[in-house]
């Protein structure tokens, strides 16, 4: 995982490879309260538990808080350096959208980088639910694609801009 100058930016993941960077946070302390999910969070076990791990997550949350504008800055310079050329963004294999300006400002970094699509599953839907009500469906860049991430296919979820969704398909029912 490359240190930028304040936030942790981690460069492979099992699931999507090595070519596909993504921002991570804490899982639980950002995620919706009482998520059903939080006693299976596959973000609170494996490789996740290092403790170099963790404090690059707890990191990242602080300067976000911190320095909102320069954590997205970091994350658009990273993109925008010339020396690697990714295609591909993930926001959080652990974590969630903070708050409202984060979601602000993940829209602000995919205008800056259009060459990049940036991917954000997340299950703070009135968050992102209230962005579209306030800056309009086609104000959402076309490269950020958010989809809601609901527990299993019964789970309710707020949905009226029909964004994808996804959700565990547990076989043992």
């Amino acid at each position: 995982m490359p240190k930028l100058k304040h936030i942790t930016i981690s460069l492979t993941n099992s699931k999507l490879g090595a070519s596909i960077p993504s921002i991570n946070l804490p899982p639980i302390l950002t995620c919706r309260e009482n998520c059903p999910c939080s006693h299976l969070c596959y973000a609170t076990k494996g490789n996740f538990q290092y403790p170099n791990v963790k404090k690059s997550h707890l990191d990242n949350l602080a300067y976000y808080k911190e320095k909102p504008n320069g954590y997205f800055q970091e994350i658009i310079d990273f993109l925008s350096d010339g020396l690697v050329s990714y295609k591909y963004f993930r926001f959080h294999s652990s974590g969630d959208i903070v708050d409202y300006k984060y979601a602000s400002l993940m829209c602000a970094t995919a205008r800056e980088c259009p060459q990049v699509k940036f991917l954000a599953f997340t299950k703070k839907y009135e968050i992102v639910n209230r962005l579209v009500d306030e800056i309009g469906i086609t104000n959402i860049p076309i490269n950020l694609h958010f989809v809601y991430s609901m527990w299993d296919k019964n789970y309710k979820v707020e949905n009226p801009y029909d964004f994808p969704t996804t959700w565990v398909d547990f076989k043992d029912k």
